[in-house]
C-alpha cells in the first residue's frame, strides 16, 4: 500500500544536499577552493612567498580536480615551494627548485570559469584536461596571468584564457 503522507521539508533537503554534495566532490574542486590553504602554508615556509603556479594534470572538463598543486616562489630563500591539495586538505609539501618565479597574485578567475570560456572558444573534450596558471608572454604588451587549458581531445593544440579578464586569449600549438 502507498502511503499519501507528505514527506517532511527537513528530510527532503537532507536528501536533497546529499545528492547534490556527492555529484560535486565526485569532479572534484575549484582551484581557488584550496588556494587559501596553500597560500597559508607557503607563507609559514617562507614569509615572502608567492604563487607562481597553480597546475593540475586530472582535471574534469567542468574545471574541477580531486588534486591541484600549488607552486610558491620566494626571492629572498631563491626556492620554490609545492603544496598539494587534495579532497580540500593539504595533502603533501615540498620544496623544490624555482622554476617558475613571476607572481600571480591572488585576482585571477576560477578553473571552472576558465574552463567554461575555453569550450566556448572550441575546446573539446570527453573527461580529462590538464590546467595551469602561469604568466605567459613575457616581455610582450599580453604578459600576464593566464590558464593554459589542454583537454584529452586536445588536437595539438591549447587554449590560453587570459586569468584576469576570463577572456578567451587564443589557440596555441603544443610544442
Amino acid at each position: 500500500m502507498r502511503s499519501t503522507r507528505p514527506i517532511p521539508s527537513s528530510i527532503m533537503f537532507v536528501v536533497a544536499f546529499t545528492l547534490c554534495s556527492s555529484q560535486v566532490f565526485a569532479g572534484g574542486t575549484t582551484a581557488k577552493a584550496g588556494f587559501s590553504q596553500a597560500q597559508e602554508s607557503a607563507g609559514k615556509w617562507q614569509a615572502d612567498a608567492v604563487l607562481v603556479q597553480i597546475i593540475t594534470v586530472s582535471g574534469t572538463m567542468e574545471g574541477t580536480a580531486e588534486k591541484w598543486s600549488y607552486l610558491f616562489h620566494s626571492p629572498q630563500a631563491k626556492k620554490g615551494y609545492k603544496v598539494d591539495v587534495k579532497d580540500s586538505k593539504i595533502d603533501q609539501t615540498l620544496e623544490v627548485s624555482p622554476s617558475f618565479t613571476d607572481a600571480v597574485d591572488g585576482e585571477f578567475i576560477d578553473s571552472a570559469q576558465a574552463m567554461a570560456e575555453a569550450k566556448k572558444k572550441g575546446l573539446k573534450g570527453k573527461s580529462r584536461a590538464m590546467m595551469t596558471l602561469h604568466v605567459m608572454l613575457q616581455g610582450t604588451k599580453s604578459q600576464g596571468p593566464y590558464w593554459n587549458i589542454v583537454s584529452d581531445q586536445a588536437e595539438g593544440r591549447s587554449t590560453l584564457i587570459n586569468a584576469k579578464t576570463g577572456k578567451f586569449f587564443r589557440h596555441q600549438a603544443l610544442k
